[in-house]
């Protein structure tokens, strides 16, 4: 939160205890920042990729070393359950070598020798700049970094201003990079709001946004920089994402996959299912199950190990209160509550219980709701299914739970969306395959395997090792 010195503080969401305060950055701080990026970019960018690459990999090596620690420091910020951030430290190692194949694949410098001898045509990939990177609360370290890593590995200089939310986690990821031998200067972070963002991406000498958040933030970051048509802008927006469960072998597996899909990090995933439909004729089987399901969630503190939970806290007050405003929205439009939600007060203010809400032939906001709701439609065909699934503005990520191939194969056609599965949760990412949304979802520049893509770009020359006078000159001209 932000108090009125102007300063940030951050809380942990299990106890609301203060566990980190600083200064928000003024403009003319954010100026000195940008203007030491965008000296020591060219002296990095000359380094070469063995030299940023032994960085990356050292970077990854202390990650792999302080893992418990780095996964303390995720969860008493985040509140997310210590085993889960566990995972999201995993997350950076296994980044280093998905980004040392793309670039080896998609950016790697081309030779082709051209008609006439002599002369080759070369295409070599540059970095932009100066990369401003927005990162997100929820995935405080691996978010940031699908964009940060690759950033530097191209031979960009980085500006990362973390959510206000959690600029602990942010600080221990920064000084990883420090420890890693990272030359001063070419990654900087900088603290502040909403403000502080815009301000930063505003700069003339920035070259580029790489945003992870809301679709609201989003859009006054493409507002804002629209008029430059210069800076290279990414957006990673959320989603509205929908799961059809037609039919299955298996109804355990089919609830795995939903309460996957809509609970892990207390719903607080962009990716996270926010629909659920449901074949109507399996409805009496399914629905049951599920309801006992995510009834037997355990909900606790992020370190408890008796039980271990599988969801904590959501953020802070200000989620909660969006969370619980949405739900009563929901229940004012006619939605049936099958599990209603509550604060766990016995546990914490930020504790919510997990819920399910019957929506089927209600008109509904298309909205994300940050958190542990699960939104279910009956459907009576396929088609209707899809129809249902289809309905949204955004574009992240959508799944179908069938046996039958023809099934998903029509799914996958008539849906338009970044990540689309079958029989997987919504919520899995791999740093092999690209990752990102389409729509309201983002600008289709995926953070993950392809952000070679837009952390640099190709530069096309035609090379001769001397200057000569073609045999042939063009009409009109006489040397």
């Amino acid at each position: 939160m932000i108090n009125n010195n102007n300063e940030i503080v951050s809380f942990d969401p299990s106890t609301q205890k203060e566990i980190w305060r600083g200064k928000i950055f003024n403009d003319k701080q954010l100026c000195e920042v940008v203007k030491t990026a965008k000296v020591t970019q060219n002296k990095f960018e000359l380094l070469g990729f063995e030299k940023r690459k032994e960085i990356i990999q050292r970077f990854a090596q202390l990650a792999k070393e302080d893992t418990d620690e780095l996964a303390g420091v995720i969860s008493e910020e985040n509140g997310k359950p210590f085993w889960e951030a566990k995972t999201e430290v995993n997350a950076l190692t296994t980044k280093v070598q998905a980004t040392v194949d793309a670039y080896a694949e998609r950016a790697a410098t081309k030779l082709k020798d051209m008609p006439g001898g002599g002369k080759t045509s070369v295409t070599r990939f540059r970095p932009h700049g100066v990369m401003v990177v927005l990162g997100p609360y929820n995935f405080p370290m691996s978010m940031p970094n699908s964009h940060i890593m690759p950033a530097l590995y191209a031979g960009n200089a980085v500006i990362f201003k973390p959510s206000e939310r959690t600029p602990k986690s942010a600080e221990y990821y920064v000084s990883l990079w420090q420890r890693a031998g990272m030359p001063e200067g070419v990654l900087q972070i900088v603290y502040g709001n909403e403000e502080t963002g815009i301000s930063l991406v505003s700069n003339a000498e920035v070259n580029g946004v790489l945003f992870i958040g809301s679709r609201q933030a989003g859009e006054a970051i493409s507002k804002t920089i629209a008029h430059d048509t210069g800076k290279i802008c990414v957006l990673e927006m959320g989603g509205n994402s929908p799961l059809i469960i037609w039919d299955y072998n298996d109804v355990r597996s089919a609830i795995h996959i939903a309460i996957q899909s809509a609970y892990i990090s207390t719903g607080q995933r962009c990716s996270a299912a926010r629909r659920i439909i449901v074949n109507r004729r399996i409805s009496d089987n399914f629905v049951p199950a599920l309801v006992s399901a995510i009834s037997n969630i355990i909900v606790g503190k992020p370190f408890d190990t008796n039980p271990v939970p599988f969801m904590g806290p959501l953020i802070d007050q200000r989620a909660v209160k969006q969370f619980i405003s949405d739900y009563e929205e929901l229940l004012k439009n006619g939605a049936k509550a099958i599990i209603p939600t509550q604060i766990l007060s016995n546990i914490g203010e930020n504790f919510v219980k997990p819920s399910l809400i019957d929506v089927t032939g209600i008109e509904i906001s298309d909205k994300e709701i940050f958190g542990p709701l699960l939104q279910l439609h009956f459907a009576d065909d396929l088609e209707q299914a899809i129809t249902i699934a289809n309905a949204t503005k955004f574009g992240l990520a959508a799944g179908i739970v069938t046996q039958n191939r023809e099934n998903y194969e029509l799914f996958f056609r008539k849906t338009k969306a970044g990540i689309i599965n079958w029989n997987q949760p919504l919520t899995g990412a791999t740093t092999i395959a690209p990752f990102g949304g389409v729509k309201a979802s983002g600008n289709n520049r995926s953070a993950g395997y392809l952000s070679v893509d837009y952390c640099s770009y190709p530069c096309a020359s035609i090379e001769d090792e001397r200057a000569a006078i073609p045999e042939t000159l063009s009409p009109g001209l006489k040397y």
